[in-house]
């Protein structure tokens, strides 16, 4: 079972829904408009692309962020991107 470790050194299970709510929040903060099988789709990518970074059933929440960031500039969503960045800036 894969487990995150938070900014705060706690480990808790993998959660693929936090990941599709933070880039659902990240598509309305700048009113683009969005499926529920886009969202699943960038999310399985997101997954993909953190999984070379998977260290004993581990990753970091901020190698899962930097992996929202990257799928979703290669997806052409720089606008929603960009709001993430933002909004991940002031939860460090």
């Amino acid at each position: 079972m894969l487990n995150v470790k938070k900014r705060d050194g706690q480990v808790v299970p993998f959660d693929l829904a936090k990941i599709k709510t933070a880039i659902q929040r990240a598509f309305d903060s700048v009113n683009r408009s969005y499926t529920d099988d886009m969202l699943d789709m960038i999310a399985l990518k997101v997954c993909a692309d953190f999984q070379n970074k998977v260290k004993d059933n581990c990753v970091t929440v901020e190698d899962i962020q930097d992996s929202v960031e990257v799928v979703l500039i290669q997806a052409s969503f720089v606008d929603v991107s960009k709001s993430y960045i933002l909004y991940r800036k002031q939860h460090e």
